[in-house]
């Protein structure tokens, strides 16, 4: 590893700054996954919270296709990988820690989302919830080859 003449406190905050960059980032992204997936022609999701009015989201969910199902998760996967890659860009960590990070917190929302949103098959929740880690790793490991051995 070539020696670094940054300040001490440069490699931390970078770290710090890399792993608030993917989260804030995250929600944006999936966002923008759903976007994309809505513009394939995927069913508008009921305008009304699931907490308001848990029949017409349980009606919704039962109505879709098991590739519109997919979409969704598709679309919090890829904004996983891609805030833990942001992440693992801005950090200067020669390990993939940001990714497990935002793996974790995608994990975490991905779980708040099984349960609140009600219809959704028993499949879908455990495949969903259990990429979330994998995709950030991915998305870290992808960056850190990217950047080469000299991080």
């Amino acid at each position: 590893m070539p020696h670094d003449s940054s300040p001490t406190w440069v490699r931390p905050a970078r770290n710090v700054l890399g792993i608030v960059a993917g989260c804030v980032s995250f929600p944006v992204l999936v966002t923008l996954g759903h976007g994309l997936f809505a513009s394939a022609g995927v069913s508008q999701a009921p305008t009304v919270s699931p907490q308001e009015a848990p029949e017409v989201w349980q009606a919704f969910m039962e109505s879709l296709s098991v590739l519109e199902l997919l979409s969704a998760s598709a679309a919090h996967w890829g904004g996983t990988f891609l805030a833990a890659a942001l992440a693992t860009l801005i950090s200067a960590s020669p390990k993939p820690t940001s990714g497990w990070v935002l793996g974790g917190f995608g994990l975490l929302g991905g779980a708040m989302n099984a349960f609140m949103l009600p219809g959704q098959p028993t499949w879908l929740m455990i495949l969903d919830v259990a990429l979330y880690l994998p995709m950030g790793w991915l998305g870290a490991m992808l960056v850190l080859r990217l950047k080469g051995p000299n991080v």
